[in-house]
């Protein structure tokens, strides 16, 4: 998982902050703006002082087949007034979460997403 950042913005990240993952998305985001050089071919070493695997990107594991299992919608006229909510698949029906409420919504607005999760279903 890369959350949108390049190799490049997680290695200098993690030089940066002593490879503490949490302090190291904080720098990224502190230095968005900065030009990032790209990274040395020696990989950082993980907190262990091992150096990561090299990824082989001939690894196939197949066609994946998905199913979208929650998402998360804002509620209000405009980003500057409402709040966001998340409707999640639960026992094959859709259940809303508004702050304290809970109940099933009959339409979920899945059209009007902001984050789709989904999961991973068959080979």
């Amino acid at each position: 998982m890369t959350m949108g950042f390049t190799r490049e913005q997680s290695i200098r990240a993690l030089e940066n902050t002593d490879n503490d993952i949490t302090r190291a998305i904080d720098w990224i985001f502190s230095h968005a703006d900065d030009d990032v050089e790209p990274a040395p071919a020696a990989a950082v070493p993980n907190a262990n002082g091992n150096k990561p695997p090299v990824p082989d990107h001939n690894c196939r594991d197949g066609p994946g087949a998905y199913r979208l299992r929650a998402f998360i919608s804002h509620m209000g006229t405009s980003t500057a007034c409402g709040h966001y909510v998340c409707h999640i698949l639960k026992d094959d029906k859709w259940v809303i979460y508004n702050d304290e409420k809970v109940a099933l919504s009959e339409k979920p607005p899945k059209d009007l997403g902001y984050l789709y999760l989904y999961e991973r279903v068959g080979n």
